[in-house]
């Protein structure tokens, strides 16, 4: 009972419920495999059910957010009042047990469209998907987000300030889909071994690999941007293992997607598709197990913390590496196999190359990230660097773009060497072309060079045959080619904004123009937070005659303490000017105050001024007097009318002390005429002294506020976002004709009875 007591029961309780309607949903589904047709309706009723569950319990927890209601800890955690309601929703999966529920809604949902598609395997397939989600829920049933806390604090913890950000309310939840999608192409290959059934799963399980391709490539690419123009740190994939739990099951997505196209269209690549369906399905559980087991939590600064559900991921990855490893054993004679008889320069031949190329940098990637697990009996555990990354994926890369460069060309049966060079030789050209100007400009590393060669020759070939496509079979022909124009955008992209940039450290002082490169920069002015507008610095740029106006932001992490810098990135057709902070220097007339103390009349000559404490002002009082304010609880404020001269003029300000009988104290510092601040912070009753801070009123030299700043030009960056934009055009192309097709199947299967 206790344990029911600290629950939120109208969010807690669709939880509870969705356990029991998923259990009955695989039960009902269990009859159906034994032969009992009647409980197919059963069986469907109850995910419905389950579904429904979890997306009330998820609406629950959004509409507890945006009222704020902090008795729920979770509510507490991670919202505030002073959160506008986007920032409420982004609060949904700023934790956890948050991003857990997401998961799980996203997951519950396309288990409908799943049901609605799987056509005679819906049983098998419905019953793994189902057990799939299921261990999602039990996570949250041990964890349950609805926990209340003891008493209600007036005020919650807040949002973390990254997350506090319009890519970070998209971002996550179409990640999270991508991940739930990738159990759907696991779900058909185990229930195709389960069935025996090898010859039709493919070409269900294609469209959904394709929509799980395409919604986790939106969510990196969304990561790449939030990180670039958030984080300060000038790139836009840093190889972080939280990174990388999104891009390994992203790449053997790749795989599979050209593993099953084989299949459909030569009966080839069967039993390695049943793994590559495990590997991406296992990807996404061994990357959470990463990242949130808090195995990494002294090597990524994005792990989550040990909620101790480790053992639970754990067993998680060993059902779910039992079940595939048991159909496979017992079934692997059987699966057809079709032997391979394709030529060397054949399209087939050149596939198979292609995907295992992309498979190997995905399990080099995975093997660069488990180094913390892999290291960790040693006395001094490590992780491995972006330097290994870039150098184990360069030559991978020049591969991919080499065997890209070549396909379009190629043929099912072979494609004589002579003919393949002659059909070569203008897009060879083209790229030549294109690499001679790369050389005259910057690329002079013989490995750059052949980068840019092979990566110009993919895009190059790759778009003929796009074009070729859509004229001969319309524009959803041509969506895999254009995705493959995409891959060779963004290899040139890469290369030119990482290995190309420019990157200068310099520090300027307040008001004090410095060369840098062909730019003059001046920092201009310090501007203080206002309202949720945090902490920016001006810089003025000047080149050729124009200017504009940099604002990189530096500003403390009410949350966590640390120092956060935000940059401003100018973008042009060929380069960002990325613009970091480093450090914020606010020199003497911001640093700390002179502290003094003057009686009524009394003077000081401070920094070439006379100060003079003329005495205080009480016509802010309550008419019945101060003492019967203080009793009422009300705030009581008392002016400082001080006297500022200097070069003969006197002119008076009126700094105000606060307080309140709680102890509470307000001292609002205000300008001083000619410059500085003053700000009332003491006054002593018994002698009718104020205490005063004075600010930039130092007397002696006064040392200019400095910006250390990170300028760098990056060549060539918006070809990497293009280059998404272009392959996941070419995928929802690609999606869009596959759908056609499936309807069209459907068609002729229900008009011969077959469904």
């Amino acid at each position: 009972m206790d344990y029911i007591s600290q629950l939120y029961l109208p969010g807690a309780v669709p939880i509870w419920a969705a356990v029991v309607f998923s259990l009955a949903a695989v039960w009902g589904y269990s009859l159906v495999l034994r032969g009992d047709e009647s409980a197919r309706v059963f069986a469907r009723r109850a995910y419905t059910f389950f579904a429904l569950a979890i997306a009330l319990a998820a609406m629950v927890l959004i509409v507890e957010l945006v009222r704020r209601d902090f008795r729920i800890e979770y509510v507490f955690q991670y919202s505030g009042t002073e959160l506008p309601v986007h920032y409420q929703f982004a609060a949904f999966w700023a934790g956890q047990k948050g991003s857990f529920l997401i998961w799980l809604l996203w997951g519950s949902l396309i288990g409908l469209g799943v049901m609605r598609t799987a056509g005679k395997a819906e049983a098998p397939v419905m019953a793994i998907y189902t057990l799939t989600v299921m261990g999602l829920l039990f996570i949250l049933v041990r964890e349950n987000p609805f926990v209340m806390l003891g008493q209600t604090p007036a005020e919650g913890q807040g949002l973390n300030p990254l997350l506090q950000d319009d890519w970070m309310v998209i971002h996550p939840p179409i990640m999270f889909t991508g991940y739930a999608l990738s159990a759907v192409p696991f779900a058909f290959a185990m229930a195709a071994l389960w069935r025996r059934d090898y010859k039709n799963w493919a070409a269900r399980a294609f469209p959904w690999t394709l929509a799980g391709f395409l919604v986790l490539g939106t969510a990196i690419l969304m990561g790449g941007y939030w990180a670039y123009k958030t984080l300060g740190w000038g790139g836009y994939w840093g190889w972080d293992p939280v990174e990388n739990a999104s891009l390994i099951p992203w790449l053997f997505g790749v795989v599979l997607l050209h593993g099953l196209y084989l299949e459909r269209t030569k009966g080839r690549y069967r039993r390695v598709n049943y793994l590559l369906a495990t590997a991406g399905y296992m990807a996404v559980l061994y990357g959470t197990f990463l990242t949130r087991s808090g195995v990494l939590a002294d090597f990524s600064v994005h792990s989550f913390v040990d909620l101790g559900i480790s053992g639970w991921l754990i067993a998680l990855m060993a059902v779910f590496l039992a079940i595939p490893l048991y159909l496979l054993v017992t079934r692997w004679r059987e699966i057809p196999v079709v032997r391979n008889e394709d030529p060397m320069f054949s399209r087939g031949a050149f596939l198979v190359l292609s995907t295992m190329t992309v498979a190997v940098a995905a399990l080099v990637i995975t093997a660069g990230t488990s180094a913390p697990l892999l290291t960790g009996f040693m006395e001094n555990p490590g992780q491995v660097g972006p330097d290994f990354y870039n150098r184990v994926n360069l030559p991978i890369a020049i591969l991919v773009a080499l065997l890209l460069s070549i396909v379009p060309f190629l043929t099912w049966r072979g494609t004589p060497l002579r003919e393949l060079l002659r059909k070569l030789v203008l897009p060879a050209v083209a790229a030549a072309a294109v690499t001679g100007v790369a050389v005259y400009l910057a690329v002079r590393d013989p490995f750059h060079v052949a980068f840019v060669f092979l990566a110009v020759l993919a895009l190059v070939t790759n778009l003929q045959k796009a074009f070729q496509r859509a004229q001969a079979q319309g524009i959803g022909a041509a969506g895999g080619w254009l995705s493959h124009v995409g891959v060779g955008i963004i290899l040139i992209g890469f290369l030119a904004s990482s290995a190309y940039d420019q990157s200068t450290k310099v520090t300027l002082a307040q008001g004090q123009p410095k060369q840098v490169g062909d730019m003059t920069l001046t920092f201009t002015r310090f501007i203080p937070r206002q309202g949720r507008e945090k902490e920016r610095m001006e810089v003025r740029v000047e080149k050729d005659g124009k200017e504009f106006f940099a604002y990189p932001k530096l500003f403390v992490n009410d949350r966590t303490r640390q120092v956060m810098a935000n940059p401003d990135i100018k973008t042009s057709a060929l380069r960002d000017l990325y613009i970091s902070p480093i450090e914020f220097d606010p020199g003497s007339e911001a640093g700390a105050p002179q502290t003094v103390q003057l009686a009524q009349g009394e003077s000081l000559e401070v920094g070439g001024r006379t100060v003079t404490f003329a005495g205080f002002d009480l016509r802010s009082h309550d008419a019945d007097g101060p003492m019967r304010a203080l009793e009422r609880g009300e705030q009581i404020s008392v002016g400082a009318a001080v006297d500022i001269t200097a070069d003969g003029q006197t002119q008076r300000v009126m700094p105000v002390y606060a307080f309140t009988s709680q102890g509470a104290v307000t001292a609002q510092p205000i300008s001083l005429p000619g410059g500085g601040g003053i700000a009332v912070t003491g006054i002593n009753a018994n002698d009718g002294k104020v205490q005063l801070d004075l600010y930039g009123l130092t007397g002696g030299d006064v040392e200019p506020a400095r910006l250390s700043l990170d300028v760098t030009k990056k060549p060539l960056i918006q070809l990497v976002w293009y280059g998404l934009y272009v392959i996941l055009a070419g995928g929802l192309l690609s999606l869009w004709k596959r759908l056609q097709q499936a309807r069209r199947h459907d068609e002729v299967a229900a008009a011969s009875g077959e469904v």
